[in-house]
């Protein structure tokens, strides 16, 4: 609300008790004490509240735990090799060859030799071209095969993608939550630039 001078006319600043113009006592009716007496917010003046500097320690903790979440969670999605046993093989010294988990022989992803049991299975299967491991398990067989791991083509597209997705929003709420904290506290008027 405006307040003018009663004696010259001009503009007044809310904690004026003189007119810078004409030098006149400033008299503000009941209406306007209220009004006067009112000392707004600024963000100079936040800094001095306990409540405010409790507030941004709080938010800022927030803020480094929902990063370090979000980090935590995208480390954890990230594309890892993982073996193809479909299209990896096993080459048998006598020419044949076949693929592991079409034959029950089910690598994990990180090898790139068959483990123990694995490699005896294998061992049988080229030694005798069956599935039926258990007959022949107490039977010792030399190696007669060559492993040859496929592992899928890793894909980091998608995952950077919502990597910077889930930042981008963080940082989005973060300054929404500013902006309307500031409208609430004192209110400051978000200013939209469009240029």
């Amino acid at each position: 609300m405006n307040i003018f001078c009663h004696k010259c006319g001009k503009k007044l600043e809310v904690k004026d008790e003189f007119c810078q113009s004409c030098g006149a006592k400033v008299s503000i009716d009941d209406g306007n004490k209220s009004l006067s007496g009112h000392k707004s917010l600024k963000r100079e003046d936040l800094g001095k509240k306990p409540w405010y500097r409790a507030l941004k320690v709080i938010s800022i903790v927030i803020i480094v735990i929902a990063v370090l979440a979000i980090g935590g969670i995208s480390w954890s999605a990230k594309p890892t090799k993982t073996l193809d046993g479909y299209n990896s093989s096993i080459i048998c010294n006598n020419g044949r060859s076949y693929a592991p988990s079409k034959n029950s022989i089910y690598p994990y992803s990180w090898e790139t030799e068959l483990n123990s049991s694995d490699d005896k299975d294998a061992r049988i299967l080229c030694q005798y071209d069956t599935l039926n491991f258990y007959s022949h398990s107490n039977e010792f067989i030399e190696k007669n095969y060559t492993f040859v791991p496929v592992y899928n083509e890793l894909k980091y597209g998608p995952w950077i993608g919502y990597t910077i997705l889930a930042f981008l929003i963080l940082w989005l709420l973060a300054y929404l939550i500013k902006i309307g904290f500031f409208y609430i506290a004192i209110g400051e008027k978000p200013k939209i630039n469009i240029s």
